[in-house]
């Protein structure tokens, strides 16, 4: 398995990542802090609401603008947001019971809680995507 790209792809393609997953968080972040802040959701379910929401916007920009996936086929829409969708409520998984543990049982600030682990999410979402969900199409790019 190769891996390793010639740099000028590798180059688009992490910074494409990163325009697109600083839009994500901003989606994300915006969100969270909408549901606990002023509509006084409990943190699981305003993280839940604002990750799917952040899953919505980041699959579309991952599969046009960052893994360049153009192939709109019904089926192959559905096996990448199958795929995509699963890793997604792996690192959700990560995300809440992590947010959870730092705020309820540590102490820890709802919102610099969210921060931290939104840095361990984000390298998983890429590892997952670049690997799993986009793979054939990041090759394709090298």
């Amino acid at each position: 398995m190769k891996l390793l790209k010639p740099p000028q792809a590798l180059t688009r393609e992490v910074i494409f990542y990163i325009i697109f997953g600083v839009a994500t968080t901003i989606v994300s972040f915006a969100s969270y802090i909408l549901f606990v802040r002023y509509l006084d959701f409990g943190i699981a379910l305003a993280n839940t609401l604002s990750h799917f929401l952040a899953i919505l916007f980041a699959y579309v920009t991952n599969k046009i603008w960052v893994f360049q996936a153009l192939d709109f086929s019904a089926k192959q829409i559905t096996k990448e947001f199958f795929k995509f969708l699963s890793g997604r409520l792996a690192t959700w998984a990560i995300d809440t019971l992590l947010l959870l543990l730092l705020v309820n049982v540590l102490g820890y600030d709802a919102i610099l809680s969210r921060v931290f682990t939104t840095v361990i999410v984000v390298i998983l979402n890429y590892m997952v995507s670049k690997l799993l969900v986009f793979k054939r199409h990041s090759s394709e790019t090298a």
